[in-house]
């Protein structure tokens, strides 16, 4: 039976962030193709290292993996045209939104990015590829594989979206209840007053949750599971929920976003939720019907 917890979320921008890496290598090896000036990327006690010679070292460690990997995004645009299936810049927005949730807001993601020299411009390209592999796995998903699934989280419904903000005092949480049922921003009261650990850099977003989810990461927030799944409503604000953690309480304020329940309500999140788990898979399927042949030569590695 397949499982969402807390932590899928961070989970899926890790595995983002290891994709743009390759990214980064091969703009840096290709870049040396339209080099002019073999421009000097460091000195050692006066000694030029170039970019060549970075190029160079990096094509021989990553070259062949970063071919692979080019051979596969050329595989996934041929058979997205082939189909007609495309990705337009709103969808693209949207990924990219969804990923800076859970890191806290668009200005975090770009930090991150920045701080991996990863073009902006250049990740939307890679956010773009992966929505098309999405699609076309999804456009081979049949009715009957996605019915199974659902057969098999049933017992576990609705799925819920929610939010959290956690805090160690009762009257805290008691005045944050307040100044939500006056109108206050959930986001900005999560970001200001919310020590929950999980969701502290995204103002208190948590995801999707399937029932046990929670306590089967931890049963000492049993609890938790419980009143958050006895009668979700969606837009619903509850709490303040009172747990015992290590000897100290602990006080959940929820919010529902979102509350899933039929196959038809839950269909969209498990057709993602398969064609990320099927996405090798495919890729191998396309790779074995293609005509490639590889010029690299990858004892040049060694």
């Amino acid at each position: 039976m397949y499982k969402l917890n807390l932590k899928s979320n961070k989970i899926l921008v890790i595995n983002i962030f290891i994709s743009i890496i390759i990214v980064v290598f091969v703009v840096l090896i290709f870049s040396s193709c339209n080099q002019v000036n073999d421009k000097v990327v460091a000195k050692v006690n006066n000694e030029n290292i170039t970019q060549s010679q970075l190029n160079e070292e990096l094509n021989k460690q990553y070259g062949y993996e970063t071919l692979q990997n080019l051979i596969n995004q050329v595989l996934v645009i041929q058979e997205a045209k082939k189909k007609n299936i495309t990705v337009n810049e709103k969808e693209i927005e949207e990924e990219i939104y969804k990923t800076a949730l859970n890191m806290g807001g668009i200005e975090k993601l770009k930090e991150q990015l920045k701080a991996r020299n990863v073009n902006f411009n250049d990740y939307k390209q890679k956010v773009k590829l992966d929505l098309l592999l999405r699609k076309l796995v999804i456009s081979e998903l049949s009715e009957d594989e996605l019915r199974v699934f659902f057969d098999n989280i049933k017992g576990s419904l609705p799925m819920v979206e929610v939010s959290f903000i956690m805090v160690p005092d009762k009257d805290l949480a008691n005045s944050i209840i307040d100044n939500l049922k006056k109108g206050a921003s959930f986001e900005k009261l999560s970001e200001t007053y919310s020590q929950d650990p999980l969701t502290k850099d995204t103002k208190g977003y948590a995801g999707f949750l399937l029932k046990n989810d929670i306590s089967n990461a931890s049963p000492t927030f049993k609890a938790l599971d419980e009143a958050i799944f006895k009668a979700p409503k969606k837009g619903e604000i509850i709490g303040p929920i009172e747990i015992n953690y290590k000897g100290q309480k602990l006080y959940y304020i929820i919010k529902y976003i979102n509350v899933l329940q039929s196959y038809q309500e839950v269909k969209p999140k498990l057709q993602e939720i398969l064609a990320q788990q099927k996405s090798n898979e495919y890729i191998q399927k396309l790779r074995k019907n293609a005509n490639i042949e590889i010029l690299y030569n990858k004892d040049n590695q060694k």
